[in-house]
């Protein structure tokens, strides 16, 4: 069975507008077919957790419904949309939940350990951990493609 890096980055979204919902999609779905890339979690707090939190949904509820139902994207999103509480789909609250999201800082060692594995040094200038996930999804995707 072929594992795929998924490339869906933090910083997307779907016609909802919250960012990451659309990752969330992704790894559940590889993870329900055991095609998610070595390495990277589903449904097991982080990002996932963060954002399925705080419109009030339970990620194995939304894991449970993945597996079950294998959607596209936008029928996740209904589905999120039917799920959720109806306060934490204001503009406002998904505004403050993009904001705590793409503002996060990834913690050390972690930040280090994944700027290492891609060649850049911790004193580099990058905290964002929606950017360094991408640098290591980018990264992973090459090794899986090109075996480098």
């Amino acid at each position: 069975m072929v594992k795929i890096v998924p490339l869906i980055s933090t910083r997307c979204s779907g016609p909802l507008g919250l960012v990451h919902l659309p990752r969330v999609w992704q790894k559940m779905l590889l993870a329900s077919r055991d095609q998610l890339a070595d390495g990277y979690r589903s449904g097991e707090g982080g990002f996932d957790g963060f954002v399925l939190d705080a419109l009030g949904i339970d990620l194995k509820d939304a894991a449970e419904y993945i597996s079950s139902d294998q959607p596209t994207y936008l029928a996740f999103e209904g589905w999120v949309r039917a799920q959720a509480d109806a306060g934490r789909l204001t503009p406002e609250a998904i505004a403050s939940v993009n904001e705590q999201i793409l503002g996060f800082p990834m913690p050390d060692p972690r930040r280090t350990e994944l700027l290492q594995g891609v060649g850049l040094s911790a004193d580099e200038d990058i905290h964002a951990g929606a950017d360094i996930n991408d640098l290591d999804d980018w990264a992973g995707f090459h090794r899986a493609l090109c075996g480098d």
